[in-house]
């Protein structure tokens, strides 16, 4: 670094020893996404690990094999977020023992292999994409909630939802927390040949002491320690249960115990208020175009003779920029489709380039974060659809999950429909759900 002219000041160690981690380090580790941050080379033992989300990592280098298997795919997977509007390239350096390891994780988890990955960027070009005026507009109905808080008369004996006797109960309670490592000796294979590892030990996770407890419970309530060490001890589980389990799989911390101390001093009155919007399908650049990276056949241009025929069913902007097959062929087929009056690919626009977007709650980060659909489409009967296509191995995933659960809310209050369609059912040309 010193003979390239980089001062060593950029670089953070984190490696859990306090001898050479100081608490200022700590302080800079927990700020790498703030502006101000200096801090571009991270050195870490035994950290970044689940949880963590550095959503400005731009690179990872893996050298030591770690204990876990899935720790590799994580860590890899860390530098390949979305950040900001413009597109970015995550840099993977990983020692060949890594590198195998990744590629066995790929194939059982996304049925893609590490070289599927090194050319995941390869043959794309950078796209200046217009507004075709007038701008589209839509009215949708927009759910605000607001919430007030009573406080309840405190009553000894309150139940945190475990019990660690009831083994049974205590499993399914804890069933999703446990770490499992899965492996196949074929993808086309039945499950019965898999070979199940509990990994679960392996874990990093805090050891609470009742300080550390009553702590962490006081900062999340509001209340002061002293008020939440006595209603712990009060409940029907008590303090020193309440410690062993919460050690046991922390997450019970957050997921379970504050959740269920907060509906014992608070009921929580919720009012909603529906609100219409007419937004705009997308909003006018001020340079006067969108630059837009994307691969040579997955763009579709107004002014193409394929397209001339369907212009004034679609097309609110010149160039439609898709991601994948499965939404470009969905895309031509509802284009055909007789029974659709008007439609619009919105999934290009994905950082605030359009009004048309639904806001969700994120489960990982707890965050508000905004979801933008791939399609909008009018039928003949008049009713709107919003349509998303998704890859089925990410049907079942967490965040996909709460998109849709939110799209539908918007959508129902909305007078409108929403689908979530495969991406094998859109490449099979299977769309007829989206009618009925």
């Amino acid at each position: 670094m010193i003979e390239r002219g980089i001062p060593t000041s950029r670089i953070l160690i984190n490696v859990g020893d306090p001898k050479i981690t100081s608490n200022d380090d700590i302080r800079e580790f927990n700020r790498l996404d703030y502006p101000e941050s200096e801090k571009q080379f991270i050195i870490l033992v035994g950290k970044g690990q689940e949880g963590w989300n550095c959503r400005s990592l731009f690179g990872v280098a893996l050298f030591r094999a770690p204990k876990s298997k899935v720790f590799v795919l994580q860590a890899t997977m860390r530098c390949l977020r979305s950040i900001g509007d413009v597109q970015h390239t995550g840099r993977i350096y990983l020692s060949e023992e890594n590198e195998s390891i990744l590629d066995d994780e790929l194939k059982q988890n996304f049925r893609m292999t590490a070289d599927d990955l090194k050319g995941a960027g390869d043959g794309k070009i950078n796209v200046e994409v217009r507004v075709n005026e007038p701008v589209p507009t839509i009215t949708i109905q927009r759910v605000r909630r607001s919430f007030e808080l009573d406080e309840k008369q405190l009553v000894d004996g309150a139940d945190l939802g475990f019990n660690k006797a009831d083994k049974n109960s205590w499993a399914e309670l804890t069933d999703k927390y446990r770490l499992l490592q899965i492996n196949r000796k074929s993808l086309d294979g039945p499950k019965l040949s898999d070979q199940v590892t509990d990994l679960t030990d392996q874990r990093e996770k805090l050891q609470y002491s009742k300080m550390m407890l009553v702590a962490e419970i006081s900062r999340y309530l509001n209340r002061p320690p002293l008020e939440i060490e006595t209603i712990l001890a009060s409940t029907k589980q008590g303090t020193d249960k309440t410690i062993e389990a919460v050690n046991d799989y922390n997450e019970l911390l957050h997921d379970l115990i504050i959740p269920r101390l907060f509906n014992t001093l608070f009921s929580l009155n919720e009012f909603v208020f529906p609100e219409k919007h007419e937004i705009e399908l997308v909003r006018i650049p001020p340079d006067g175009v969108y630059n837009m990276r994307v691969a040579k056949d997955k763009i579709e241009r107004d002014d193409s003779a394929i397209a001339k025929p369907f212009v004034e069913k679609s097309f609110h902007l010149d160039t439609y920029c898709f991601d994948s097959n499965p939404e470009q062929r969905l895309f031509w087929d509802l284009l055909r489709q007789g029974k659709v009056k008007k439609l619009y690919f919105t999934g290009m626009l994905t950082h605030g380039q359009s009004d048309f977007f639904v806001q969700y709650i994120d489960p990982d980060s707890k965050a508000v974060r905004s979801y933008y659909p791939d399609f909008l489409f009018e039928r003949d009967d008049g009713k709107w659809v919003i349509v998303e296509v998704k890859g089925d191995n990410m049907i079942d995933d967490p965040v996909v999950k709460a998109k849709q659960q939110y799209a539908e809310q918007m959508a129902i209050a909305s007078g409108m429909e929403y689908h979530m369609i495969k991406g094998s059912d859109a490449d099979a040309h299977s769309y007829q759900s989206l009618f009925q």
